[in-house]
């Protein structure tokens, strides 16, 4: 009957280890949500945010590029401390070793949900300031946006290619790439 309780002790243990972890990755922080389509509250760029400034807006343009920014500022101060509440709830809970799964699952829900209503929020905003530029601002922007992505691309898999190919060949071997991703731990 001792091997058994201390069996059940390893399994435990084992669970909140994987548990902790779980949470850990869950406690990422939220500023970082959609950080191609936005700028965060304190005004610094995120890793591929758009400098609006960079596509010669006239001065109305300006005007409505900042008050959907204010609108941006706004929405996302509401959503962030919430999703960053839930998280606080969702890793105390986790960490509670008479945690009910229900409610785990309930908070990483939850979580869950207000993270993707600031990736909407991000997205709706980002929409409504592309509805402002005129169409070879919308050009710029694209090619903006391209090289922002690339960029982050860059970063999060820094020498995965190194030579410039042909359009198409690039192209295939993206698709490759997207069916088989390349994965940084081996």
């Amino acid at each position: 009957m001792k091997s058994n309780s201390n069996g059940a002790k390893a399994v435990s243990r084992g669970v909140v280890t994987a548990a902790l972890s779980i949470s850990a990755g869950l406690a990422m922080d939220v500023s970082q949500s959609n950080p191609c389509l936005a700028q965060d509250a304190s005004g610094t760029s995120a890793s591929c945010s758009i400098d609006w400034s960079k596509l010669n807006l006239t001065s109305s343009q300006s005007a409505q590029i900042q008050q959907l920014e204010q609108q941006w500022y706004k929405e996302s101060g509401e959503i962030i401390p919430q999703i960053r509440e839930d998280q606080s709830k969702l890793q105390r809970t986790i960490a509670d070793h008479n945690a009910d799964p229900v409610q785990v699952l309930a908070l990483q829900q939850q979580v869950a949900r207000r993270r993707e209503q600031l990736n909407s929020v991000a997205m709706q905003n980002f929409l409504n300031k592309k509805k402002v530029l005129d169409s070879a601002q919308k050009k710029q922007l694209e090619d903006m946006f391209r090289v922002a992505v690339q960029n982050r691309k860059s970063q999060m898999f820094p020498g995965s290619q190194t030579e410039v190919m042909p359009d198409k060949i690039q192209s295939l071997m993206q698709r490759v790439r997207d069916i088989w991703p390349v994965n940084s731990d081996h």
